[in-house]
């Protein structure tokens, strides 16, 4: 019998605000069926294909993968895969997620998969559809979304929604149940057993916006603009979280004197309704992952 042969694959995450969807190849994204007005969406990279390292058995697509050679360690293969592979060129903070080892997930050879999780902006993933093996994006969660799924079922009854899956809330009667893509009636999205490999990643992601750390530090990237208004931040932890939050309760929550943003200097130029222009914020300097951290705590996992 052969060896088993191990391979990282990575779920690398961006978000995407449809007034600004003109900026990637329209071919190069899938919404499912939702249509092109989602709001703001979180997606996932994809591939038609990873060649050797994992072999799809059906027309889906598959999160990046590549296998874990001899002389390096399955972090840096991880590294490796964001930075040759996909070709994107900024530092990418990776954590490892989970270990898939199921002897039947594969058909002519055992393979085991070591999963990783990712955030990027949009402007450093965009350069790279469409390149090796026809990289693309898959809706993981959007507005519109949550939105339609609180009006056919609510959400109160759980603990974060997306395409992908969902946990339910516990209570006395019924556990921190989880169910899959296939479960809930969007899929499957992606081949062999990607879609749990996104939803887990997904389930990390959220811890973002959950905690007293400030999110984007957390994600490595600064995923808004500049300067940007409480309500795009707002949107932001919605849909990465596949919840609603109250805007008097998240005003308060982000808004101290510890807060990890602060009002910004820039002024709204385009108003996007009528009416008094919105004030912008941005992130305070020891919240900002692009400014200098040699003297700042280190997040990582």
């Amino acid at each position: 019998m052969p060896a088993s042969k191990i391979v990282v694959t990575v779920a690398l995450f961006t978000v995407i605000e449809d007034f600004n969807f003109f900026s990637v190849p329209r071919s190069l994204v899938s919404l499912g069926h939702l249509s092109e007005k989602f709001g703001l969406g979180l997606f996932v990279i994809t591939r038609r294909t990873n060649e050797d390292a994992v072999v799809s058995l059906t027309d889906r697509r598959v999160l990046p993968a590549s296998d874990v050679r001899p002389w390096e360690t399955v972090e840096e293969a991880a590294h490796r895969l964001v930075r040759e592979d996909l070709g994107v060129t900024v530092p990418v903070r990776l954590r490892q997620e989970r270990i898939f080892d199921d002897p039947k997930r594969e058909q002519d050879q055992r393979v085991i998969s070591i999963n990783y999780w990712g955030f990027a902006n949009l402007e450093d993933v965009a350069p790279v559809l469409g390149g090796k093996e026809q990289v693309g994006l898959e809706l993981v969660n959007s507005s519109s979304f949550i939105d339609e799924w609180d009006r056919q079922q609510g959400l109160a009854d759980f603990d974060g929604v997306c395409r992908f899956g969902l946990r339910t809330s516990p209570m006395e009667r019924r556990g921190h149940d989880r169910m899959l893509s296939h479960e809930i009636g969007t899929g499957p999205i992606l081949d062999i057993d990607h879609d749990e490999m996104v939803f887990y990643s997904w389930r990390k992601l959220r811890y973002a916006f959950g905690g007293r750390l400030d999110p984007f530090r957390y994600l490595g990237a600064t995923a808004l603009s500049e300067a940007f208004r409480l309500s795009d931040l707002k949107e932001l932890n919605d849909v990465c979280r596949g919840e609603r939050t109250q805007v008097d309760q998240f005003r308060r929550s982000v808004l101290s004197e510890s807060s990890f943003i602060a009002e910004s200097d820039v002024k709204e130029i385009k108003q996007r309704r009528p009416g008094k222009p919105a004030t912008l914020y941005s992130l305070r300097d020891w919240a900002d992952p692009t400014k200098d951290l040699s003297s700042k705590p280190d997040y990582s996992d």
